[in-house]
């Protein structure tokens, strides 16, 4: 290939390695059989895939492996062809030369590999010349000079177009990259070759514009183009309000409950789309209940009262019997209702029932005859259901029936226990065309203009793809995808209705009827409009209507930020994202990682065990975990100190320390490693996460104390299930144990105090149990605790080695003191800050031990008796630690003072010291 088309030679070279890795990638994959997850069962998994069928010798493999890639790299390809109805131009009988024309055509392409119709005429023209080559070699760089800079000088050559007076030519009358690709989705291209396309491209007419390859898309920079692109958001949002304006003028007139319409300003004939908004057939008929005003069963000045009646005068007040909401307005206000946005019905009717279903005493002023005192009050008894019920009869039919100036409550009011009953002949109602009025026709020219626009939408769906947001040929919307984007917008668009009908729209439809009727000259003096002269104050109502307006067009954006916060906080919830944020909850979620790693990467037998457990739980009904029992991590068992003063130690005492000392095992391993299954199920994520920091460190991203800090020790060999032990990152604990020691030393105070005051022994008990249960409210603070004290206590034993065995008690005692709760009693707890200082400066000691000096070297002989320093501070430090315990102390001072050992040797060369350093290195 570099021979016929004059290729260059490092992108010869870069193409061979890139398809060479590629085709190997995929001859590894078609060679391993794809694992099935362990979280389906086998039966559901066998359908789910079919059996695979691995190649059975490498050869196979390799020839699956180019065809394999083969389809995938020329998938776009294949569909341009299509396209374009030319047959696609491979090779008959070696698949790889077109993998290998294509990648060395795109290593040449630079800046046209975002123009992929364009690489695929470049193959389509110079596939032939591949197949049979010609006999003269091209110099390299050929192919380069001859067909991909004349393109890219054409493309340069247009983004530089300058206008007449020098200037830069505008937006419009510039090709891009985008416009020269479109050129190739046209059959005119076919006309060409790879050498002259340029021809094709630079053609221009008289006036300077291109000839061939015309510019398709005009797009000019303007705040319309920004509106023409949002067209069908407005039109739809138009529409929407048609349909919100004429649902809420058909309710007004099928529900007139609003007060305004019955006031006085109106005069007495009202009419609107044929409602009556008063009874023309009303009778002035006159009230002639037998109702008395303080001694009989009705209280009418009480009731008046209650009404919210400010002139009462008996005789005149009730005296008429209403027969339209205006009449009914006349006597009782209903002041409560006015200001209500919704539920006026149910609030005419609460207060009704409440006036007239009062019942009791009080006392009503009289005038005593034979006193003369007119300040005298009596006991009278009053039951306002025997008030008026000609008149009661008639306001409730005012409200509650259907007519000329009547409210029709009795189908407006929907009570949440009567919905499935009355909405049904509410919706009924409200598409009546028999009705009187014109509200169904209102609301059916909303709707109308809702279902042209959805008509109008389906046509474009059908005619051009191009104006419902088009994706791309070949990349449909999945279904699952599709129902639930448009099932989040109609619960959107349900709500943004209801929210602007209730508190927007129906006021205003009310409100501007109210106007509309209303007489201008009286009506525009008070309102302080800057027109006083309008027809039925229809500029005054379109002001009042231009704010609504705006907020109804706009007003989906603000719903769709709250329900896109809603849906992606629950989206996010259910996915997990977003849950490391603090250092503190990426700790506690690391030890989760390991599971799903198993999860989505690799097959794991501890993972499918536990997956087969759960199984076999649900199907005996009994509860069983699923993963391996691991002992609490917060539990500490440990051997029972006896003293050394104390020789008597019996059989059953030994047996028990043996038992104590097992569980103590098993139970600080779960808190600084683990082994056995939760090892098997740790382990291939472990040594992943150590492979991957490796390999940052190789590249210099990470330090060697980083990498130590964020590696996972592995120790013991692998396949000795004795031996191997898996402990987590240190970074896990990072400042847990600083934590502890700070509420340890805070209560180590407290119970000195209390215990120089002289308190009881059950108020420091309970400094104590305080202690352990604020440390224990962390697991890792716990884990920081036991495994730094496991740590140091096992590498000074190895360093110190048998000659220093008489020391294990006093490690033995600590824990005894922790387990007992008895470790403010026992210790000294405020020198812990010191121990672990003098802890830190040996372990630092024995790191700088240098590797591989001989023993009598200059800086081996400084490193070890700098160690011997750091142990002999850390043996003081605990002596301080241990002061409560004199025969413990005693010991202490012993084990540096023994001859012949770690800290005393005969020689000068330590001997002893020398092989122990050696040990623990």
């Amino acid at each position: 290939m570099r021979a016929i088309f004059g290729f260059q030679d490092n992108n010869v070279k870069n193409q061979l390695e890139h398809l060479t890795l590629l085709l190997t990638n995929y001859k590894e994959q078609l060679e391993t059989p794809a694992p099935v997850p362990v979280y389906i069962p086998v039966e559901k998994a066998s359908k789910k895939r079919p059996e695979d069928r691995l190649p059975t010798n490498p050869n196979d493999a390799a020839a699956q492996a180019v065809k394999k890639l083969h389809a995938r790299l020329f998938d776009n390809y294949t569909k341009w062809c299509r396209y374009l109805h030319v047959k696609p131009a491979f090779s008959t009988t070696e698949p790889l030369a077109d993998l290998v024309l294509f990648f060395l055509l795109w290593g040449e392409a630079g800046n046209f590999r975002q123009t992929p119709e364009l690489l695929c005429f470049l193959f389509h023209s110079l596939s032939a010349t591949a197949h049979q080559p010609s006999s003269t070699p091209m110099e390299p760089g050929t192919f380069l000079a001859t067909v991909i800079r004349p393109i890219y000088d054409e493309v340069k050559m247009d983004n530089e177009k300058k206008t007449p007076l020098g200037e830069r030519a505008p937006h419009k009358d510039i090709r891009n990259y985008d416009d020269f690709n479109e050129f190739f989705w046209t059959k005119k291209c076919l006309q060409f070759d790879a050498y002259n396309i340029r021809d094709a491209l630079g053609a221009r007419d008289t006036n300077r514009n291109p000839k061939t390859a015309k510019k398709t898309f005009i797009e000019t920079r303007s705040w319309m183009r920004a509106l023409w692109s949002f067209r069908r958001i407005f039109v739809l949002n138009f529409v929407l309000f048609c349909a919100t304006v004429g649902f809420a003028v058909n309710m007004v007139l099928l529900c007139p409950e609003s007060p305004i319409m019955y006031g006085p300003d109106l005069g007495k004939e009202l009419e609107l789309f044929g409602k009556y908004y008063y009874n023309p057939k009303a009778r002035f008929n006159y009230l002639n209940d037998a109702s008395s005003t303080t001694t009989g069963p009705c209280n009418l000045p009480k009731l008046s009262t209650c009404l919210g009646v400010s002139n009462f005068v008996l005789g005149q007040t009730f005296s008429i019997i209403p027969q339209d909401f205006k009449m009914l307005m006349a006597d009782v206000p209903f002041q409560p209702c006015v200001e209500l946005l919704s539920g006026r019905c149910a609030c005419y009717l609460e207060t009704l029932d409440k006036c007239f279903s009062q019942v009791g005493t009080g006392k009503a002023l009289v005038a005593d005859i034979t006193t003369g005192n007119t300040r005298d009050y009596k006991i009278v008894t009053y039951n306002q259901s025997k008030c008026m019920p000609a008149w009661k009869k008639a306001a409730y039919a005012v409200i509650n029936d259907a007519g000329p100036g009547l409210l029709n409550c009795g189908l407006c009011n929907v009570p949440t226990v009567e919905l499935p009953t009355r909405l049904p002949k509410l919706l009924g109602k409200m598409v009546d065309t028999t009705r009187t009025d014109m509200g169904p026709m209102v609301f059916g020219g909303g709707v109308g203009l809702v279902g042209l626009f959805l008509v109008g939408d389906i046509l474009n769906r059908v005619v051009s793809a191009m104006s419902t947001g088009f994706v791309g040929r070949k990349m449909p919307v999945p279904c699952c995808g599709f129902v639930r984007y448009s099932c989040f917008w109609m619960v959107l668009l349900i709500v943004k209705l209801y929210f602007d009908y209730t508190f927007m729209v129906k006021n205003l439809v009310e409100t501007s009827l109210m106007m509309w009727l209303s007489d201008s000259t009286k009506y525009l003096q008070a309102s302080n409009f800057m027109l006083q002269a309008t027809f039925h104050n229809i500029v005054y109502i379109a002001f009042l209507w231009l704010p609504a307006f705006i907020v109804f067009m706009y007003d989906a954006q603000i719903f769709y930020a709250l329900f896109s916060v809603v849906v992606g906080s629950i989206r996010g919830f259910n996915l997990r994202i977003g849950e490391l944020r603090s250092f503190r909850i990426l700790r506690l979620a690391f030890k989760d990682i390991p599971r799903m790693f198993n999860y989505k990467l690799v097959e794991n037998a501890m993972e499918a065990k536990a997956f087969q457990q759960a199984i076999e739980s649900k199907k005996h009904k009994t509860s069983r975990h699923g993963t391996c029992d691991v002992g609490p991590t917060l539990r500490i068992q440990t051997t029972a100190y006896s003293s050394t003063a104390h020789d008597d130690d019996t059989e059953d005492g030994s047996s028990t320390s043996r038992s104590n000392s097992t569980a103590s095992s098993r139970y600080f391993g779960s808190v600084t490693g683990v082994d056995g299954d939760e090892y098997l199920r740790v382990i291939p994520f472990a040594m992943a996460w150590n492979r991957c920091l490796s390999s940052m460190r190789e590249a210099d991203v990470l330090s060697n104390r980083e990498l130590g800090v964020l590696s996972y020790l592995i120790e013991g060999n692998c396949k000795d299930e004795a031996t191997r032990r898996l402990y987590p990152p240190a970074f896990l604990t990072a400042g847990k144990l600083d934590e502890s020691l700070d509420i340890i030393a805070e209560c180590g105070q407290v119970y000195k105090r209390l215990l120089t005051d002289k308190k009881s022994d059950a108020a420091l008990s309970k400094v104590e149990k305080s202690m352990h249960s604020r440390v224990k409210k962390d697991s890792l603070r716990v884990e920081a605790c036991l495994g730094s004290f496991k740590f140091t206590v096992r590498v000074v034993q190895l360093l110190l080695g048998d000659a220093h065995a008489d020391i294990d008690p006093c490690f033995a005692f600590m824990e005894e003191s922790v387990v007992n709760k008895t470790a403010l009693k026992a210790l000294h707890v405020s020198n812990l800050y010191a121990v672990r200082s003098a802890s830190a400066d040996l372990m630092k000691a024995i790191l700088d031990v240098p590797k591989g000096s001989r023993d009598d070297s200059l800086h081996f002989q400084r490193a070890l008796y700098r160690v011997i320093d750091s142990a002999e501070q850390l043996l003081g430090q605990l002596k301080k630690l241990l002061s409560k315990q004199d025969n413990l102390v005693a010991i202490l001072n012993a084990t540096a003072l023994k001859p012949n050992s770690f800290f005393i040797a005969p020689e000068s060369s330590q001997q002893y010291a020398t092989i122990q350093i050696q040990t623990v290195i």
